[in-house]
C-alpha cells in the first residue's frame, strides 16, 4: 500500500520521503487531492565519492631562502 503526502507536506519532508521511497516504500505525492507523481529508487546507481577525489590536483609555496625576498605582487 502506498503512503501519500501533499505537496505542501513533501515540501517540508522531502529528505524523509526519499529515504522512505529508497527503503522501498511506494510514495505517493498528491495535488488537491489527487495522486501528481510517484517516488521510486533510482535504477542508476550512484557514483562513489572515492571517485571524486582521485581529480584533486595538490599544490605547495616554497618560501624564499633566508636573505632573500619575495613579492606579492610578481613572485608567484
Amino acid at each position: 500500500m502506498a503512503v501519500e503526502f501533499s505537496v505542501d507536506e513533501a515540501r517540508e519532508r522531502l529528505t524523509e520521503l526519499i529515504e522512505r521511497a529508497e527503503a522501498g516504500e511506494h510514495v505517493v505525492i498528491t495535488r488537491s487531492g489527487a495522486a501528481a507523481v510517484s517516488l521510486e529508487p533510482s535504477r542508476v546507481p550512484a557514483q562513489r565519492r572515492e571517485e571524486f577525489a582521485a581529480g584533486v590536483v595538490a599544490a605547495s609555496w616554497v618560501a624564499p631562502e633566508a636573505g632573500g625576498s619575495f613579492d606579492v605582487g610578481t613572485d608567484y
